[in-house]
């Protein structure tokens, strides 16, 4: 039994100026929450209207399946679309991955949402072309979902509470599917633990994506080169604050990477020792505190009075997420730097998929 409050308007114009007057969009116009299509997406997702997911800082109100539910029908989900939307906002909620401090940062951080599994093929989730961009309905409003939930739920409001100097277009929706079958290495999901013909959802505070350009290497150390450099860039927060970062190959770069024998632990491995800057550069610029940067984000082993020193992105070769994802032409990749070591840490959870594809691979 749904428990919302009932309005009534006098038809769909006229509860989108409602909405919007109330604060209750991101911006952009909403499917009106009708009780009938609030009841079709709680249904879906087999749970009680009335379980809490958990609390949505800085508001610290409860999420509750059915809140999550009518946020979701006004960001224009369907309903086979919920069941990941509620994982996603299981993602958010854990105290690991620090709302609180997403919502709230001067910085530009927003949720990236990461799927796996055969949910991807199952409700059409873009891990091809243009996938961080427009055109599939799954990856904009499960994205948009998260933030509405964010802003309805949490009160995460711009310039009240969301004091993000700029933001980015990712904070309307941030949603993109791992390529796995391009891949020449296990997906996400699976390396962080979860079994092959899991669907699972993974969640990143991120900046948005940067383009990394490299057509002519056609060896794996000049493309993952390349990428090294442009992730150690002087205003970067990773260079100052450490945190997690998102490496995404092309299809076309990691089957060089791949063909050449290269694990991910490898290519992670090389970027962790490539993808640095001397300790005098890093001195004169971003995020540097003195001391109290030297001690809180970098590694012990850096000498505080070696300018030549070389200072690495990530602490550890482990704090660098790598996927495949993208379309099979064109010789980029992507950088997406993340908060920093803020107290946040990317999320993995188990979407609750009985699905309909039938192609299940063992690993």
């Amino acid at each position: 039994m749904l428990t919302s409050k009932r309005i009534e308007v006098e038809g769909y114009h006229e509860a989108v100026e409602l909405f919007y007057e109330r604060g209750w969009t991101d911006g952009l116009p909403v499917v009106p929450p009708t009780e009938e299509r609030v009841e079709a997406m709680v249904q879906a997702a087999g749970r009680d209207a009335g379980e809490v997911i958990g609390l949505v800082p800085p508001k610290w109100a409860r999420a509750t399946v059915e809140k999550i539910a009518v946020n979701a029908v006004m960001a224009g989900c369907r309903p086979d679309h919920f069941p990941v939307v509620l994982a996603v906002a299981e993602a958010a909620v854990d105290e690991a991955f620090n709302l609180h401090g997403v919502q709230a940062t001067t910085h530009v951080a927003a949720p990236l949402i990461i799927i796996n599994g055969p949910v991807r093929k199952d409700l059409d989730i873009n891990a091809g072309p243009n996938c961080f961009g427009q055109g599939w309905r799954a990856n904009a409003t499960i994205g948009r979902a998260l933030r509405l939930v964010m802003i309805n739920v949490g009160g995460g409001l711009p310039g009240v509470t969301d004091k993000s100097t700029f933001g980015h277009p990712g904070k309307y929706t941030y949603c993109v599917a791992e390529n796995e079958e391009a891949s020449p290495w296990e997906p996400l999901h699976v390396e962080r633990g979860f079994h092959h013909h899991d669907s699972t959802v993974t969640l990143y505070a991120a900046e948005a994506p940067h383009s990394i350009s490299d057509h002519p290497s056609q060896m794996a150390k000049g493309i993952l080169t390349t990428i090294a450099d442009s992730l150690a860039t002087m205003g970067c927060s990773n260079m100052y604050k450490a945190g997690e970062l998102v490496v995404v190959l092309s299809p076309e770069h990691a089957a060089t990477i791949g063909k050449e024998g290269w694990s991910k632990q490898d290519v992670k491995q090389f970027l962790f020792e490539q993808a640095r800057r001397p300790l005098g550069e890093i001195k004169r610029a971003g995020e540097f505190y003195g001391e109290e940067t030297l001690r809180r984000y970098w590694p012990k082993w850096v000498d505080p009075k070696d300018d030549r020193a070389m200072i690495p992105v990530v602490r550890r070769p482990e704090d660098i997420i790598v996927i495949v994802a993208g379309g099979p032409v064109g010789r980029f990749s992507l950088g997406i730097p993340g908060w920093g070591d803020h107290g946040t840490r990317a999320m993995t959870k188990k979407i609750a998929w009985a699905g309909t594809h039938d192609e299940v691979c063992d690993t």
